[in-house]
C-alpha cells in the first residue's frame, strides 16, 4: 500500500513540475520581444555612430541579435539596405569635406619699359 501511495505521489509531483513555467510558445514570444527591443536600441546606436567602422560594428551586432532569434531586419521595420545606409552616412560624416576652392588672385602684368 505504501508503495502505491509513494508511486502516485511521485507521478503527481513529476506531472506538476512539467506543467509549471512558461510554455515553449511563451518562451519564444519572450525571446522575440527581447531581441526586437535589443535590436531597436542597436538601431538607435547605429544612427548615432560617429564613424563608418563604429557603424559597421553596431550593424553586425544588430544583425546577430536578430539572427539569433531567427528574425530579419524587416521584423524591426527596416531593411538591410537601410541599415547599410546608416553605415555609409557615418562613414561620410567622418570624412572631412574638402576645403572650398580659393579664389585665384588677379595677376597684374607690368608693362615692359623700353630702353632707348
Amino acid at each position: 500500500m505504501k508503495r502505491i501511495v509513494l508511486l502516485v505521489v511521485s507521478l503527481f509531483v513529476v506531472f506538476l513540475s512539467t506543467g509549471c513555467g512558461p510554455s515553449d510558445a511563451e518562451k519564444r514570444a519572450q525571446q522575440v520581444a527581447q531581441a526586437k527591443d535589443d535590436a531597436l536600441k542597436l538601431r538607435q546606436q547605429l544612427a548615432q555612430a560617429k564613424s563608418g567602422a563604429d557603424a559597421e560594428t553596431v550593424r553586425v551586432q544588430l544583425m546577430k541579435v536578430l539572427s539569433d532569434a531567427s528574425l530579419t531586419a524587416d521584423s524591426i521595420h527596416f531593411t538591410e539596405a537601410e541599415l547599410k545606409d546608416y553605415v555609409k552616412a557615418a562613414g561620410a560624416a567622418e570624412t572631412p569635406a574638402p576645403p572650398p576652392p580659393k579664389k585665384a588672385k588677379a595677376v597684374h602684368h607690368a608693362k615692359a619699359r623700353h630702353k632707348g
